[in-house]
């Protein structure tokens, strides 16, 4: 619920680091987008997103 820097990492399914952003985010709704170039790969990836003492990790199916 406030503006602060974050980290965004997106992982295969063996672990694998894909992806890694840093964000600086603003209060309220952020977005990213990603191309298909930058992840390389469809099937299920899985995501972090890292904010101080917050941290999510959620699941996401890329199709082609």
């Amino acid at each position: 619920a406030e503006a602060g820097s974050a980290t965004l990492s997106v992982f295969d399914v063996t672990g694998k680091v894909i992806v890694k952003k840093n964000i600086d985010g603003v209060r309220g709704y952020n977005s990213i987008n990603f191309t298909t170039n930058e992840l390389g790969t469809s099937g299920v990836l899985y995501y972090t997103l890292e904010s101080g003492d917050f941290t999510a990790s959620k699941k996401m199916i890329i199709i082609e």
